[in-house]
């Protein structure tokens, strides 16, 4: 295998040149002969050569009204069937690794799937409070850091639909049994940008959520670390829920997303 410093002997000017004609289309929406060559630094015939050619492949086209150029559908179907073959399992584990590490508490990762929060990994300690979740398990949208997390950044409509046939099931005495209750946690979710699990589903466990966003920006897993109360400080928490945020901006964008995420009201 070649070594980082000797990789620059086998590009091929051609393919960088490409790559330039691409991103000087991603940069605006439709775009002249001369501002593609202007952006690219190429000339107006060769840079008229990259953009034929890439037409011919769908990665350009042409307004024959205008004569503009922009980027071409292909493209888009080529993400999508990027984005549609990501993992999240192998995309999220040095991300939860690190998090435990880091922290040496529980990690675990959830899905949003079948209007349930699905449990998709635990990363435990042998110490845990209690038995850890199995792939597969469901958590309670309303009692966990993973539900509500998910919940509050969802949008609206969505969130709504959920809670009208939500059992507001009691687990301890911090547990929210009321949307009213429920609706001020997650107005504060979405305000600090993590949720936290008070002993709300097991007593003397805390919990700290976040979001994850999937393509498009959709909302489709969860993050958390969790422990046992006398390690879990508000303290330790509001740290926990800065760093969390941090990886789940990282995990989003592998997983496709672009931009920040919008704040659900």
């Amino acid at each position: 295998m070649a070594r980082r410093a000797e990789l620059s002997r086998y590009a091929l000017d051609s393919v960088d040149r490409m790559a330039a004609v691409l991103a000087a289309l991603e940069e605006a929406p439709d775009r002249s002969l001369d501002e593609v060559a202007r952006a690219t630094g190429l000339n107006d015939s060769t840079a008229l050569r990259y953009l034929l050619s890439l037409s011919k492949h769908g990665l350009v086209e042409r307004n024959d009204t205008t004569g503009l150029f922009q980027l071409g559908l292909h493209l888009f179907r080529l993400g999508t069937l990027a984005i549609d073959r990501r993992d999240i399992l192998s995309l999220a584990d040095p991300i939860m690794t690190s998090l435990q590490a880091q922290f040496g508490e529980s990690v675990n990762l959830a899905g949003h799937q079948f209007n349930r929060v699905i449990l998709l990994r635990v990363l435990g300690r042998p110490d845990s409070l209690r038995k850890e979740g199995k792939t597969g398990e469901a958590d309670p949208w309303h009692a966990t850091s993973l539900g509500k997390a998910i919940l509050a950044a969802l949008p609206a409509d969505e969130r709504a639909k959920l809670l009208s046939g939500l059992a507001f099931d009691r687990y301890t005495p911090n547990t929210r049994t009321t949307e009213q209750d429920l609706g001020q946690d997650l107005l504060a979710i979405a305000r600090q940008g993590y949720s936290v699990d008070d002993e709300e589903v097991v007593e003397g466990l805390r919990c700290v959520g976040v979001a994850v966003r999937g393509a498009a920006g959709r909302v489709q897993y969860g993050l958390s670390v969790s422990g046992p109360k006398s390690r879990m400080s508000y303290s330790r928490i509001q740290e926990i829920g800065t760093v969390l945020v941090q990886s789940a901006e990282a995990l989003s964008a592998r997983l496709g997303a672009l931009g920040s995420p919008a704040v659900r009201k």
